[in-house]
């Protein structure tokens, strides 16, 4: 049975997209070895679940849309570019950072964990932390310290990311990059009660 590689997570906006084509604009001239993420690939991953069936994946749509049948759309705040590791050790991977807005998309994720647990997918051990990845260092990169002290100095006017959906998306890896496709996407309520919009599902 084909297996698909996949995950949850909540869709960057244009306007998000457009700022990290500039701040990944503004780090290219460093000059370290980085995979940057292409703008329209960013998002905010709710849970990563790896390698699934084709059953189970059909299975998550429905159970997702009871799970967050409830939940008003919000906003969250990015607000910061940083690295992990932090400070001017080697970085790792290059990200922007979520504010105002957090804990809102905290709760999201907790439906969802609880949800695919329902489907007998094993719970994240570690504490929910959510991030934009816009960039991974490549192994043996060198001007480390250039890119942490250019991505610290980095410094723009947060934005409000508009969190109306959620989607399970399939991921396939190739040499140039992951290639995203949304299977089930899951619009969340506005503030009246309704659905931003109609959920629509793809793949």
């Amino acid at each position: 049975m084909e297996g698909i590689r996949a995950f949850i997570a909540v869709p960057a906006s244009d306007e998000v997209r457009h700022l990290v084509k500039e701040v990944v604009g503004s780090l290219r001239w460093v000059g370290a070895d980085v995979k940057w993420v292409r703008p329209e690939n960013v998002h905010i991953t709710v849970k990563f679940l790896g390698d699934i069936s084709r059953v189970d994946a059909d299975k998550l749509g429905p159970v997702l849309s009871e799970a967050l049948r409830d939940t008003c759309g919000f906003d969250v705040t990015v607000g910061k570019a940083g690295t992990f590791p932090g400070g001017r050790k080697a970085p790792r991977v290059v990200w922007l950072g979520l504010g105002e807005g957090f804990e809102a998309l905290k709760e999201v994720a907790r439906k969802v964990e609880d949800a695919c647990a329902g489907l007998g997918f094993e719970r994240e051990a570690r504490p929910f932390k959510a991030h934009l990845t816009i960039g991974r260092v490549r192994r043996g990169s060198g001007k480390l310290g250039e890119l942490a002290e250019a991505v610290n100095g980095i410094e723009f006017k947060p934005l409000k990311l508009g969190a109306d959906r959620v989607n399970l998306t399939r991921s396939r890896l190739s040499p140039q990059g992951p290639t995203y496709t949304v299977l089930e996407s899951i619009a969340l309520k506005d503030a009246k009660g309704g659905w931003v919009n109609g959920s629509e599902k793809q793949g």
